[in-house]
């Protein structure tokens, strides 16, 4: 969990990052967002009983490709930060892989899934 505060906190989603004050601030607010961050993340993880990431992106009508990044995020190039490149996987350009949960809520799309284009020409909508 520290470590995805870090990320969240130098990389951020985007333009959005873990804000945990400045100068001027006292540390209770970073403090703050720490526990609503980690709130967060147990609130889906309980709400929706998943451990895998969710197809929550709707502007693209839940489509299938958001296993490869959602809200115009492209999972694929994200790159390990210096002195990290030792930690970085090949992307494998022929993996087929399926969640195993998803979101139970009514209407909620299928676990997530990818496979290369060969395989999958044009991604479902669900």
């Amino acid at each position: 969990m520290a470590e995805a505060v870090r990320k969240m906190y130098e990389t951020g989603v985007g333009t959005s990052k873990l804000w945990l004050g400045d100068e001027k601030d006292t540390a209770t607010h970073g403090l703050v967002n720490v526990a609503a961050f980690v709130a967060q993340s147990m609130k889906e993880t309980i709400k929706y009983d998943v451990c895998d990431e969710n197809n929550w992106d709707s502007s693209s009508g839940y489509a299938a490709s958001n296993s490869c990044g959602q809200l115009g995020q492209s999972y694929q190039d994200y790159k390990c930060g210096p002195g990290e490149e030792h930690m970085a996987c090949p992307v494998d350009p022929d993996m087929m892989i399926r969640a195993g949960t998803s979101s139970k809520w009514y209407g909620a799309p299928a676990p997530m899934f990818c496979a290369p284009k060969s395989v999958l020409p044009e991604a479902p909508k669900w």
